[in-house]
């Protein structure tokens, strides 16, 4: 078994500060290195639309700035990360998947 040692996170570290988004490295330091939800969650706001979804890369293989229902599932997942499973951004974004929900409940993966 491989152990996550302190010179290996360091390492990382140094990577993510040159290479990672805000958000990615703010999420790292929550992980990792002891870091505070605030940061996460002030990096989380900016890829928000109106409509109360998400999009603006924060999924980086979807570069459109329109919501779509991935990114929408990553939010979700970075909130609960951050322990804000009651921030109003929750409720936001299941308001925004009912305006997406098919008639037999699902949602697509990409709106066209």
């Amino acid at each position: 078994m491989k152990t996550l040692t302190t010179e290996n996170i360091e390492r990382a570290w140094e990577f993510m500060l040159l290479n990672a988004r805000v958000i990615d490295r703010h999420r790292f330091a929550l992980h990792f290195l002891d870091g505070a939800p605030e940061p996460v969650l002030a990096a989380l706001r900016p890829y928000e639309n109106p409509d109360g979804g998400y999009g603006n890369a924060l999924e980086p293989d979807l570069r459109g700035t329109a919501s779509q229902p991935v990114p929408a599932q990553h939010a979700l997942e970075i909130l609960h990360e951050a322990g804000a499973d009651d921030d109003p951004a929750v409720t936001r974004i299941a308001d925004h998947l009912t305006t997406i929900t098919t008639p037999d409940g699902g949602v697509p993966f990409v709106l066209p």
